[in-house]
């Protein structure tokens, strides 16, 4: 028989665990999954660990992928954003996920997608290797035929070297915009593609453009679906103000839109991609710029069109333009102390560092690293990508010192998470021994740090030739200023050898590899 004794502490027992349910509260429902890839369908994920912005406790997805988190004091439709999703070996597909404003619904699912970094930097480097090898195709082919156009005279001698001139500067500016390119290409998750993009893209990794272009010409002509999309903007921006009554169709015709826009943006993405690499550059921009105007608070497409009129077109005040507005939407969008705001302070900095802003780019650089180690701690990848540019930054400020800690301490990470063989780590070393040769100080030690990044590169399968024939001359170069004479010699003819090979006889690099040998040869 019940005690009616023990009614009282029931009853106040009750009320305490009472005050600990929140009044209101969604139950947020999702499950993360590594990217689709051509021949790799896409898989759920276990042990993923997934932390909410506020929240003091993290949750971790189950043996199918899937995860539960109660977000506390909300209602459907209330924005909440991540701080953190981590498992070792892996990192996000859509990179701008940490800090993103979403609404919670406790009716849609969300889905996140981890690519694993093994996978990310193999097929980010195939893609950038097939990218290099059809664009050295296409300079060569340009290459001769400004040679025809001055041996039939249709080109002056001027107009030939100053358009040779331009062309060698352009080709040796475009491979961070090739490798950015690769990365966008090897994050892309297939199952967010139809069956026609998903070739488009598949064309475009394997070097194809002439196959990619075919395949775009099935679709509808993209100036058409981007001129509708512009105008369903101007159509739903003065819906929004007076049709209240139709808010549901409102937003129904919003998500179409917004899809339209994302689909045209992708295309507007790939012709930029089959341009580049015809070295059609006033084309990729035109393309690189429309996609960037067609949706402003994007900020990827705002960095990526930076980076493009800066790198290649070397319009600064352009370049400035565009990073400005991605730092306002990393600002409003992701916060201060965000991976976006890191990146675009680091595209800051190199604009400030071309523009010959020294002070400027370091402040933006510094700014960078800072937000990156709180992000991440003081050790991780992106950590010592950041010290590889601050490291720069001092060097142009002459400060030995900073410059080498920066590289030194990049060395020391990279080596940690990527090993000794690893062409990144090796990159460090490269950077390291050229502080040295600048100074004319530790030659020995230079010349030790070359050849290991040479062992390292020349037995990548997937470092193009022409880096290979960089450092190949950096040892002929140091080889000679240490005395080395046979053994410097052999460096530079295995240099202009490679140049020659990949690059052509005219090319600035191959013609300053030979005057060097020439010089070894005479000493």
């Amino acid at each position: 028989m019940y005690n009616h004794k023990y009614k009282h502490i029931v009853l106040a027992l009750t009320i305490s665990l009472l005050g600990f349910v929140p009044v209101h509260a969604v139950t947020q429902q999702g499950y993360v999954k590594t990217i689709a890839r051509p021949n790799r369908p896409s898989e759920r994920i276990e042990g993923v660990l997934i932390r909410v912005q506020g929240a003091h406790n993290a949750v971790q997805s189950r043996e199918n992928g899937e995860f539960t988190i109660l977000l506390s004091d909300m209602q459907n439709g209330d924005p909440y954003a991540f701080s953190r999703i981590y498992r070792s070996g892996y990192v996000l597909a859509e990179q701008e996920l940490i800090g993103k404003q979403m609404a919670c619904s406790d009716k849609v699912p969300l889905a996140i997608s981890l690519v694993n970094q093994a996978e990310l930097l193999r097929e980010k480097q195939a893609i950038a290797d097939k990218a290099i090898e059809q664009a050295e195709r296409a300079y060569a082919e340009r290459n001769e035929w400004l040679e025809q156009q001055l041996a039939a005279h249709v080109l002056s001698e001027q107009e030939y070297n100053r358009r040779l001139n331009e062309m060698v500067q352009r080709y040796d500016r475009f491979g961070p915009l090739v490798d950015a390119m690769a990365e966008t290409y090897a994050r892309t998750d297939l199952d967010n593609l139809d069956e026609l993009s998903a070739s488009i893209n598949a064309a475009i990794e394997a070097g194809d453009y002439e196959q990619a272009e075919r395949l775009m010409m099935q679709k509808e002509s993209l100036d058409e679906r981007e001129q509708r999309v512009l105008n369903a903007d101007r159509l739903l921006a003065s819906a929004q103000a007076v049709i209240d009554s139709a808010q549901l169709a409102l937003d129904n015709r919003k998500a179409l839109n917004n899809r339209d826009r994302r689909e045209v943006a992708n295309d507007l993405y790939r012709m930029y991609s089959i341009c580049l690499m015809r070295f059609d550059n006033d084309s990729a921009r035109l393309f690189i710029e429309r996609r960037a105007q067609l949706d402003t608070l994007n900020i990827d497409y705002q960095l990526q069109a930076g980076q493009f009129v800066k790198e290649i077109m070397r319009d600064y005040p352009a370049a400035r333009t565009y990073f400005e507005r991605a730092y306002r939407i990393a600002e409003t969008q992701y916060g201060e102390q965000s991976g976006q705001m890191a990146t675009t302070c680091n595209e800051l900095a190199l604009l400030c560092k071309w523009q010959g802003r020294p002070d400027d780019a370091f402040m933006w650089g510094k700014r960078s690293l800072t937000i990156r180690e709180q992000l991440t701690g003081k050790n991780s990848i992106v950590v010592a990508e950041a010290l590889s540019t601050l490291g720069e930054l001092y060097r142009a400020r002459k400060d030995r010192k900073n410059t080498l800690d920066c590289h030194k301490r990049a060395l020391r990470i990279r080596e940690k998470h990527l090993g000794s063989n690893n062409v990144q780590t090796a990159t460090s070393k490269g950077n390291i021994a050229g502080v040295y040769v600048q100074e004319n100080k530790n030659l020995v030690q230079a010349l030790k740090l070359y050849k290991e990044v040479y062992a390292v590169y020349s037995a990548d399968a997937h470092t193009p030739k022409w880096r290979v024939a960089d450092v190949l001359n950096n040892l002929g170069v140091v080889a000679y200023k240490t005395g080395n004479y046979a053994e410097a010699q052999d460096y530079m003819e295995q240099a202009v050898a490679i140049y020659r090979e990949v690059l052509g006889n005219s090319n600035p690099k191959t013609l300053q590899a030979e005057t060097i040998l020439n010089a070894i040869k005479q000493k």
